[in-house]
């Protein structure tokens, strides 16, 4: 398919993906809502189909599916999987599953609410995946057919540094640098573009900073941490004021 029937695909795909209701992808949320964080105005919009910016946006996921080694498939395929224990390899031997059941079920209601506020935001600005713009793209992974911007797994890439990092402050470089490559990941399978990345990574500080203003998260995180601080034979920190 030409770059042009490319295009009118991306814009019928737009038409779309902007008359999905936000409810489509709205689950009960557990510790905040959509509605108090504000990424439709918080974000710059992306860039416009056909627009200069779109075009190297894309020349650069062009590029990174022409260099990428298999190894960098099998990562990038693999941090598909949102989950806090993709920084396992981070975090240490003792950063489990079976060691850490609160951990688990926190980490799980920290992604519903990250879903929801992102999917507000990515049916504001319905920007269409790289590999809608470009149908001679081989993506990776088929993402479900929501738009791109913001990195929906970006974002919550780094919510999970920023919770995990106050967790581990001894680990916070890694943990950082783990979200990076986790965000870069998606660039790499093909289904975002690199600023859809960058909006996730301001989406996820933003979207931590509001949880850490709720006392039911606070609670819940002075639990998570001293298991997790356990589980990896740390001392206990001191809570923090809620």
């Amino acid at each position: 398919m030409t770059r042009i029937g490319a295009g009118a695909l991306a814009l019928g795909w737009v038409l779309a993906a902007l008359a999905q209701p936000v409810a489509a992808y709205a689950k009960d949320s557990y510790y905040i809502t959509p509605a108090e964080v504000d990424l439709d105005n918080l974000l710059a919009p992306p860039a416009a189909l056909g627009s200069a910016q779109e075009t190297a946006d894309l020349a650069a996921v062009q590029k990174a599916e022409m260099e990428r080694s298999a190894q960098d498939s099998i990562d990038a395929e693999e941090d598909h999987n949102r989950s806090v224990f993709r920084f396992a390899d981070v975090m240490g031997p003792g950063f489990t599953p079976q060691k850490l059941p609160m951990t688990t079920a926190f980490f799980a209601r920290l992604l519903t609410d990250e879903k929801q506020i992102v999917a507000a935001a990515k049916t504001h600005f319905a920007r269409p995946r790289p590999f809608v713009v470009d149908s001679n793209l081989s993506p990776l992974v088929f993402p479900k057919k929501t738009p791109s911007y913001p990195s929906g797994h970006t974002a919550f890439a780094y919510v999970t540094a920023i919770i995990l990092a106050a967790m581990v402050p001894e680990k916070a470089s890694a943990i950082f640098d783990r979200a990076a490559t986790y965000g870069y990941n998606r660039v790499v399978a093909g289904a975002h573009f690199p600023t859809d990345i960058e909006a996730g990574r301001i989406a996820g500080t933003v979207i931590a900073s509001v949880f850490f203003h709720d006392p039911r998260f606070l609670s819940d995180f002075d639990r998570s941490r001293q298991e997790v601080r356990t589980a990896l034979g740390l001392p206990p920190l001191p809570d923090r004021k809620h």
